[in-house]
């Protein structure tokens, strides 16, 4: 267990009036019972898609030899990490509005803020990695396999894996090695960043300018890569007058649009512009909408795959004939 290190030893959780806080109370969206009632129905079933289409994807790619491409192998990742980061908060917020009230202690609110800050930034470099790969296979298709080899595909998610988990350990152990007053009311649905650093009795520019410097530079330099890549694709087949290729390039770069855009408005701005309410409705887009949203827009919508998915289905149908 190697993330476990980070984890607040006792005597730095935070003291007042000699009372060691040990959970935070999450207040969630609301506190009307009709209303959680009616989040919860409507979020349970997205959570539910995200967590089948994201799973069923990254087993069908694995499972397909015909897939076995290092575009189906990023998106492989990017289904787990959708999935780690659905798993990591969606059934707790889900609890939340089945309960009336939540709490959380204050090792797995540091666990949840690691696992979601390390998929998160895991994602923005896996994103990255994956335009380069378009743009090799569409502007460089001579060279594409001299331009992708395998040891550069796992490097590049290995190293996306390693970012996202080092962003992480950062910001969840220099959060949880500050003191915690009395208010230990947490104004969200889950321990992210913001909110939890607002909680703290303690100087948090430090924690401030870490957020800024290590998300700023893992965010500015991907999202470069990005723009970069599907620029440089969109002009290529832009002259070659391909619109399907231009519609595919648009859904991905719809998608990295919505990430990247709640991503920097929640991370990369000035702390007194935290507004609870504003930033709660943003962390839906990332925690639960996006995970859900991402196997249809960069897979379903994919004749290889819905190819594969009826493959698969012909397989286990002729499976079952036979009993």
């Amino acid at each position: 267990m190697g993330f476990m290190w980070f984890l607040p030893p006792t005597d730095l959780m935070a003291r007042h009036n000699g009372t060691v806080v040990t959970e935070f109370i999450l207040l969630g969206f609301t506190s009307r019972r009709d209303l959680q009632l009616l989040l919860f129905g409507f979020f349970l079933p997205i959570y539910l898609i995200g967590l089948v289409g994201n799973l069923a994807l990254a087993i069908l790619i694995r499972a397909e030899q015909p897939l076995c491409t290092p575009m189906y192998y990023f998106l492989s990742h990017l289904a787990l990490m959708d999935l780690c980061s659905c798993c990591t908060v969606a059934p707790k917020m889900l609890l939340g509005f089945l309960k009336g009230h939540d709490t959380i202690p204050i090792p797995a609110c540091a666990l949840q803020m690691f696992f979601f800050a390390a998929a998160s930034d895991a994602e923005c470099c896996l994103l990255a990695a994956m335009a380069y790969d378009r743009y090799a296979a569409i502007c460089r298709p001579l060279h594409y396999g001299s331009a992708m080899p395998q040891h550069l595909c796992h490097l590049l998610v290995a190293t996306s894996y390693a970012a996202g988990a080092a962003s992480g350990a950062i910001h969840s152990s220099m959060a949880f090695h500050l003191p915690f007053c009395s208010a230990h009311t947490l104004d969200h649905f889950f321990c992210d960043i913001p909110p939890v650093l607002a909680l703290a009795c303690a100087n948090t520019d430090l924690n401030q300018l870490l957020l800024l410097a290590v998300c700023g530079a893992i965010q500015s330099i991907t999202l470069t890569a990005v723009i970069a890549s599907y620029g440089t694709i969109l002009c290529t087949v832009g002259r070659a007058g391909s619109k399907r290729a231009v519609s595919t390039c648009g859904s991905h770069l719809t998608a990295v649009g919505v990430l990247y855009g709640t991503l920097i408005f929640m991370y990369l701005r000035p702390d007194g512009m935290y507004a609870p309410q504003t930033d709660k409705m943003a962390s839906v887009f990332y925690t639960v909408v996006i995970p859900t949203l991402n196997p249809v827009i960069y897979s379903l919508r994919n004749s290889e795959v819905k190819e594969a998915v009826r493959r698969r289905l012909r397989k286990w149908r002729h499976q079952s004939c036979c009993f």
